[in-house]
C-alpha cells in the first residue's frame, strides 16, 4: 500500500473522540491516546475529547473538521455518535450510523449473512431474557435445537463488545439460565450460539482493501477480555491457509463488510472449524488501537505502521464520509 503524505490535512484540525460510557471505556482511552500520540508525531493539528456521557455527546458544539472515532461498544459503534456527527456536518471516520447500527447487534447482522448465504453458525435469538414474557426464537439450518443438554453453545448480548457477558455452555459444564443471567448484565436480548471448534481469526478491512488474515493462540476457553487485553501468553500469527482458503476467506469477509452497508475500515471475526470450513461470527466497526489489538498487528504484517494506519483510516473518512 502507497505511503500517505499528511498533507491532505492541512489547515484541518482532528478530534479524537474517546473514553465514553460503555463498558469499553478504558479501552477506548488507550486506543484514543494512541492515536492522538501518532498524530502529534506526524505533526497534525489535532487534540482529544473525553465523551463521558451522552450528555456531553450531544452539547459537542465545538468546531472541528474530522472525527477520528475511538469509541468502542455503545455510544461509539452503535450509531448515536456517527448520527449526532453527521447532523453537524462533520467529516468522521469509519462506518455511517445505519451501518454502526446494523453491525452492532450481533443477532441483526447474522440474519442479513444467513440472507445472502454466507456461512455463520446456526443460533436462538432470546428477546426479554429471564422475563415472564421472554421470547425464543430458533434460526436453525436444520431441526435440532442448539441448545439441547448434548450440545455446545456460546451465549452472548446481543449488543456488546470485548467479550463481556459471554459464556460457554458444554455438556456437564454450566447451563442455559446460568449463561443468561451472566449475558442479561449487559442486553436484556441474548443470542446463543453454535459453538464451533477451530481456530479463531480476524481479519481487518482498510478500505478496499482486506489486510492479512490473524489466527489467534490462546490459553483461555476462548479469546475473552483477559486473553484480549491483560494475557502475556496469547500469541498472534499470519493465519496459516491455502491460496484457496485465503481467497476464499477475503471474499467471505469483503461480503460480510459490505453486505451491512460498512465503510472505511473494519474488522471480521470468525472460525476456521476442524473441517476447514469459515464461520462468521461478528464484525467489529470501531475496532481496538491499542498496543495488544489486532487492526495494527494486520497492517504490521502488511507493511503498514501504525501511525500510516491513522493516516489511511482519516483518508478514507475524507473519501467516504
Amino acid at each position: 500500500m502507497k505511503e500517505l503524505n499528511p498533507t491532505f490535512l492541512a489547515n484541518k484540525e482532528v478530534v479524537v473522540l474517546m473514553g465514553g460510557w460503555s463498558t469499553e471505556r478504558e479501552i477506548s482511552l488507550k486506543s484514543g491516546n494512541a492515536v492522538l500520540k501518532a498524530l502529534k508525531e506526524m505533526n497534525i493539528n489535532s487534540r482529544a475529547i473525553d465523551l463521558i456521557s451522552p450528555e456531553k455527546s450531544e452539547l459537542l458544539d465545538e468546531h472541528f473538521d474530522i472525527a477520528f472515532i475511538a469509541l468502542h461498544g455503545r455510544g461509539g459503534e452503535d450509531g448515536f455518535i456517527q448520527e449526532l456527527l453527521s447532523k453537524r456536518g462533520i467529516l468522521f471516520t469509519g462506518s455511517k450510523a445505519q451501518a454502526c447500527e446494523l453491525a452492532m447487534n450481533k443477532i441483526e447482522t447474522k440474519k442479513i449473512w444467513r440472507d445472502i448465504s454466507l456461512p455463520t453458525p446456526d443460533f436462538v435469538e432470546i428477546i426479554k431474557a429471564g422475563q415472564p414474557d421472554m421470547q425464543i426464537i430458533p434460526h436453525l439450518s436444520g431441526t435440532e435445537d442448539i441448545t439441547a443438554l448434548h450440545k455446545s453453545f456460546v451465549v452472548k448480548p446481543a449488543n456488546e463488545g470485548s467479550s463481556y457477558g459471554i459464556s460457554i455452555v458444554k455438556p456437564g459444564q454450566g447451563s442455559l439460565d446460568e449463561a443468561m443471567k451472566e449475558a442479561v448484565k449487559f442486553d436484556e436480548t441474548i443470542l446463543a450460539e453454535a459453538f464451533v471448534e477451530g481456530v479463531e481469526i480476524t481479519v481487518t478491512i482498510l478500505g478496499d482493501q482486506v489486510l492479512a488474515p490473524i489466527s489467534i493462540e490462546t490459553e483461555r476457553p476462548f479469546y475473552d477480555y483477559e486473553a484480549k487485553y491483560l494475557s502475556k501468553k496469547t500469541n498472534y500469527l499470519l493465519a496459516n491457509l491455502s491460496p484457496n482458503e485465503l481467497n476464499n476467506l477475503k471474499e467471505f469477509c469483503w461480503h460480510a463488510f459490505s453486505s451491512l452497508g460498512c465503510e472505511g475500515w473494519a474488522r471480521v471475526d470468525l472460525i476456521q472449524d476442524n473441517q476447514k470450513n469459515f464461520q462468521l461470527i461478528e464484525i467489529n466497526t470501531v475496532p481496538g488501537l491499542t498496543e495488544t489489538s489486532l487492526v495494527p498487528k494486520s497492517a504490521a504484517f502488511e507493511g503498514i505502521s501504525f501511525n500510516q494506519l491513522v493516516l489511511k483510516i482519516l483518508h478514507l473518512s475524507c473519501a467516504t464520509t
